[in-house]
């Protein structure tokens, strides 16, 4: 039986384990290593369950909820303002979805591989940031299914400022006091409070809200 596996291979697993756990995970695939096929397939069956465990320690499914309903307004007003014809196009709606959809699987396995360390305050605009710039890229590659310029600008930069309020508010789960007794899931949500006050950090929510608004009813 060999020592370990081989280099190339472990490098290659350990670039696919999140941070907070490729020690361990790679620990325990050594000890139980017999050949390098047998490794591969334990790989396979294995990294993602550990990426979806990760997933869970790091993301909120009601502020990824949240994200993805303020997103997909913001896309739709973008729409309804700059071009209305893509909200009666049959498949309108489902391209207005696509850059919500790539932007939050983005930041959700950005947290989920980001190395341990203190949530700086700026962080949320970089992950949602990087999110965008995904989907701004897949634009390239989506073809007809692709927005308009306009509508896209418009929903991303609405977007971006909208979801970096919501994840100042609710940072990953890993980065918020956790409680003794928690007999419920949701009761392990707990918000942290920022370093200013709740209403000066929602006052950037609310002004894009209004200002959606208004544009919508004086179309």
């Amino acid at each position: 039986m060999e020592s370990g596996p081989p280099k190339m291979i472990e490098a290659m697993a350990a670039f696919l384990i999140p941070s907070a756990c490729r020690e361990e995970t790679l620990g325990d695939m050594r000890e139980r290593y017999q050949s390098p096929a047998r490794y591969l397939l334990e790989s396979a069956q294995l990294i993602p369950c550990v990426i979806y465990s990760r997933i869970r320690r790091t993301a909120d499914p009601v502020v990824i909820l949240m994200e993805a309903a303020s997103m997909f307004t913001a896309f739709v007003i973008a729409a309804r303002w700059l071009n209305p014809a893509l909200l009666f196009d049959e498949v309108g709606f489902l391209r207005l979805a696509i850059p919500a959809v790539i932007t939050l699987t983005v930041t959700v396995l950005v947290d989920a591989y980001r190395t341990p360390s203190p949530y700086g305050p700026l962080e949320p605009l970089q992950n949602s940031s990087r999110g965008f710039v995904a989907s701004f890229l897949a634009q390239f590659w989506l073809g007809s299914w692709a927005l308009p310029a306009g509508v896209f600008a418009f929903g991303s930069g609405s977007s971006i400022l909208l979801v970096s309020t919501l994840r100042l508010v609710f940072p990953p789960l890993v980065h918020r006091s956790q409680t003794a007794k928690v007999p419920a899931f949701w009761q392990k949500l707990e918000i942290v409070p920022p370093a200013v006050g709740r209403k000066a950090v929602l006052l950037p929510f609310a002004t894009v809200l209004a200002l959606m608004a208004y544009l919508l009813l004086n179309k």
